[in-house]
């Protein structure tokens, strides 16, 4: 048995907590929403396959956020671990333990047996702490929970593997010898926040960004025939409000980010982006509050999400047009 003494601070969304988590264990002692947002964690995804369940998907944190928060950080060498062979993730991931060194995974919380859940839900970051083999078990930490829970090395092996776009993962790993916070902390955010809203303003496609959400604003028409259109509006309302977001789709986290960004880099008050980011993330809760009312209703009727979609771009929009003179 092998078993690190683990740093963890119980948080709200995944990936961001482990990342603060194995900061802490590497002597930087950052909060959840300042790793959210020197990762630039804020995006939106909207996803449409009428052929799966649930049909459409609302996405509220970007993509490839982990890997952009290390390189951030100055850790150019990142790069996730990976194999298609199972046991040689498994030997990874225990090396890494040997080692002393806490890994980051991805893992699909289905078969996590603690969340007791029918549901896949892939790209779930969580830390690696521990091992047994005579219990044939790992040791992790997971976002809320407080205290380790255990994942069978038969249910870790199934976790560690997506073929789910957009996560799609073989046994992703990350377990440095050492981190260290960079010294330019005011370029680093400076760099985190522009690129943020231009990922958001600048995208190419209906999928991500400002165009996924008109995207999805005049999609919504197509859901009154979606047999499911219930399931696919609860689970807008959980992706934005529920499930690990902090609230606002991370908004609220985020404005949390740039209060404490604030004393590197103060023009951060002067445009009072912290101020800009509450009132977006008003918003966002107002439009999880239209998609939980639409579930609870006999009939399709989006007029209220739609209204509400439009409000978010606008009041978000002008956030990153001042973001953008950090």
């Amino acid at each position: 048995m092998h078993l690190i003494e683990h740093t963890h601070t119980p948080g709200n969304h995944c990936s961001s907590t482990a990342i603060s988590d194995l900061l802490r264990f590497h002597g930087v002692n950052w909060s959840e929403a300042f790793c959210l947002g020197l990762g630039g964690g804020l995006g939106v995804t909207y996803l449409c396959s009428p052929s799966t369940l649930p049909s459409r998907i609302l996405h509220t944190r970007s993509l490839g956020y982990e890997e952009r928060f290390f390189k951030a950080i100055g850790v150019h060498n990142f790069k996730w671990e990976s194999s298609t062979v199972d046991s040689v993730c498994e030997k990874h991931l225990i090396s890494a333990i040997k080692n002393n060194r806490p890994a980051l995974i991805l893992t699909d919380i289905y078969h996590l047996h603690y969340f007791n859940t029918k549901t896949h839900f892939p790209g779930h970051g969580i830390v690696v702490w521990g091992y047994d083999e005579h219990k044939q078990c790992f040791y992790v930490t997971d976002t809320e929970r407080s205290n380790i829970e255990t994942v069978s090395f038969a249910s870790m092996r199934k976790a560690r593997k997506s073929n789910t776009p957009p996560f799609i993962y073989n046994g992703n790993l990350f377990s440095p010898k050492v981190i260290t916070a960079p010294n330019n902390l005011d370029v680093v955010c400076s760099r985190a926040i522009i690129e943020n809203a231009l990922r958001l303003i600048d995208s190419k496609d209906k999928a991500s960004g400002f165009l996924a959400l008109s995207h999805c604003q005049d999609d919504l028409d197509k859901w009154r025939f979606d047999e499911n259109w219930k399931w696919n509006c609860r689970l807008a309302y959980q992706t934005i409000e529920k499930r690990g977001t902090g609230g606002a789709g991370f908004r609220k986290m985020y404005a949390h980010f740039l209060g404490e960004a604030a004393q590197y880099l103060p023009s951060i008050n002067t445009l009072k982006l912290q101020e800009k980011m509450v009132e977006s993330a008003d918003k966002w809760f107002e439009l999880s509050q239209a998609f939980k009312y639409a579930s609870e209703q006999g009939t399709p009727d989006f007029s209220q999400v739609k209204h509400c979609i439009g409000k978010v771009i606008e009041k978000e929009s002008e956030y990153c047009e001042k973001a953008l003179l950090v």
